[in-house]
């Protein structure tokens, strides 16, 4: 009974901390490997048939040591038994190659798979959990943890088939022969798993740190080139240059640790499997000399023995490529874990759809009654705002930087939910529709920051609406007060835009930015400082396109300028969290 407990208490000291986690990543990881089943035993199969090709080489060099140092010496068996035993190499060197195409083919299939799945767990992630990750953490968890994750499915489960394949034969032959030089041949097996179950927890720490400060180093970089007029503006590049170069200092003293970490294991491993190997060699030198084997046996045994030592070492190295992999899912998991926003209902759809036709080209009424938020729970943005737009409507929202003037377009466009209060869309003949992330449909929204896109002017327009054909795409352009400029560009509205609108001025992308708004035909039109960069007079023009030439659309705008308060049908002042309606 005691032996019973200690055994239960052993195994769940296994379950528990990294072993649980690492069950729980590879669970993970060989839900895209079912997928491949077939190739995936294609490619076990190869793998036997390869190493058994390996050890029928081994029992096939004896008969061939056998032929040339035997009495009679027949040179045409020993011919014959040496081409058998280069094909059987040729041979097994095709079926490696084959197998190193075909898992190279599906590890790419399934990096493919496994990169749009997490990028479409991004885009659904809740935005305010989101936050919580720099964008160039998650670039490295999306291309560098997703290769390495990839990569693991033919270099686990696979490998280890093969090697313990490779293994197990081997050590049955040497007991079929000779029972003592097996357990030889075995002396480092208690040692190195003793060691290798020392050393997990040490290894797993040491990737996380390396593969922590890689996504750090690849954020910084990120940050820097989409902030490289800032920084030129500024004259910051001696200072962006030492803080990079503090940087790869932390990687490189991560990598280099987990390096030296590494030495010495390995150097240890080699250690004991030569110490193996000379063992295993003197025990022959002594059973040849002694006269219970001939030399075609010994050179044999030694074949054996140093594929069994060889698969042994394989199986305890995929223990750091098995930590690499896991580490790699924690990293993608802890996005993947993020809460998601709701999905739509049908019914709910049906609804959103109905409101979006009765309100295209009438506007909707948007009522927000008493509504809170806060990032934080010493954070008050918004504190029990009520506020009122109707179809046709301009509604500014005023008030210092940092007032909760975006905040509230993020309530509108169901980026965040309120702690408290009620927000509405209300049509003619429509039941009142709560604002949520699936009412997004009724929204276009030009933000405070620049939103451009690679690709031409064209392209850009057309993220809204693909279906839009150049007299739609040019009649935005003229709301917006752009296609002065844009037609004078040498390709028009095929001209390329450089990485964010490089090449525009930062009132030329807005106005695009506007534009490709209209496009969209949604009843509420938000615009955050959206007007922010271009003159008075090309502001005022703006905004009376906008009010004239839309029909009777909702507009909401975020400002700090005169000229929109002065054609405002409605003003709001945020102050402190709260709203009051009245002139600036």
């Amino acid at each position: 009974m005691s032996i019973l407990a200690g055994m239960k208490k052993i195994w769940d000291k296994l379950r528990e901390g990294y072993l649980q986690e690492m069950c729980q990543e590879l669970g993970w990881i060989y839900r895209y490997a079912r997928r491949y089943r077939g190739q995936i035993a294609l490619y076990i199969a190869l793998g036997l048939l390869a190493a058994g090709l390996g050890l029928g080489g081994s029992l096939l060099s004896r008969t061939l040591t056998t032929a040339v140092v035997g009495a009679h010496r027949a040179w045409g068996e020993v011919a014959a038994l040496a081409a058998g035993y280069v094909l059987l190499g040729l041979v097994a060197l095709g079926l490696s190659a084959l197998n190193s195409r075909i898992s190279t083919k599906v590890n790419l299939k399934i990096q493919n798979e496994m990169q749009a799945d997490v990028f479409r767990r991004f885009l659904q992630a809740d935005w305010s959990a989101l936050q919580a990750f720099h964008s160039g953490d998650l670039l490295s968890r999306v291309t560098g943890d997703v290769g390495t994750v990839a990569g693991s499915v033919f270099g686990l489960l696979p490998s280890l088939v093969i090697r313990l394949f490779q293994f197990s034969a081997c050590l049955i032959l040497i007991l079929w022969y000779d029972p003592v030089m097996a357990l030889l041949a075995l002396l480092s097996a208690p040692v190195t798993l003793l060691f290798s179950r020392a050393l997990m927890g040490r290894m797993r720490e040491h990737q996380k740190r390396v593969r922590g400060a890689n996504a750090q180093l690849m954020a910084f970089h990120e940050e820097a080139l989409q902030n490289m007029q800032a920084i030129k503006a500024f004259d910051l590049t001696g200072r962006f240059t030492a803080r990079e170069g503090e940087e790869q200092a932390c990687w490189r003293e991560a990598s280099l640790d987990f390096n030296r970490f590494s030495i010495l294991t390995s150097s240890l491993m080699s250690l004991m499997g030569q110490a193996v190997s000379y063992t295993c060699l003197a025990w022959g030198v002594y059973r040849l000399w002694t006269g219970y084997i001939d030399l075609a046996l010994m050179v044999m045994f030694l074949q054996l023995a140093g594929q069994l030592s060889a698969g042994f070492s394989a199986l305890v190295g995929l223990v750091p490529g098995a930590i690499s992999a896991t580490v790699a899912a924690r990293r993608i998991l802890a996005v993947l874990d993020l809460p998601r926003e709701p999905e739509v209902a049908p019914t709910l759809a049906r609804r959103v759809e109905r409101m979006a036709a009765a309100g295209r080209g009438k506007g909707l009424t948007l009522r927000l009654d008493r509504v809170s938020f806060r990032y934080a729970p010493d954070r008050p943005v918004l504190e029990e705002v009520s506020l009122l737009a109707r179809p046709g409507e301009l509604v500014a929202l005023a008030g210092a930087s940092g007032e909760g003037k975006t905040t509230l377009l993020r309530v509108l466009l169901g980026l965040i939910r309120p702690q408290g209060g009620t927000a509405i869309l209300q049509a003619p003949g429509e039941e009142d529709l709560p604002v949520s992330a699936c009412t997004r449909p009724l929204f276009a929204y030009v933000p405070q920051e620049k939103a451009a896109f690679s690709g031409t002017i064209a392209e850009s327009l057309r993220l809204l609406r693909p279906d839009a054909d150049d007299q739609m795409l040019e009649e935005a352009l003229r709301t917006a007060c752009a296609y002065e400029f844009v037609s004078r560009l040498p390709q028009g509205i095929h001209t390329p835009l450089g990485e964010q609108g490089a090449g525009l001025s930062e009132g030329q992308n807005q106005r695009l930015s506007i534009a490709r708004a209209l496009l969209r035909d949604a009843p509420v039109l938000l615009l955050d400082e959206a007007t922010s960069a271009l003159d008075a007079e090309t502001e005022a023009r703006v905004l009376r396109n906008l009010l004239t030439g839309q029909g009777g659309r909702t507009c909401i705008v975020t400002s700090h300028r005169p000229t929109v308060f002065a054609m405002a049908d409605r003003v709001y002042q945020i102050r402190e969290g709260r709203v009051e309606e009245g002139p600036c």
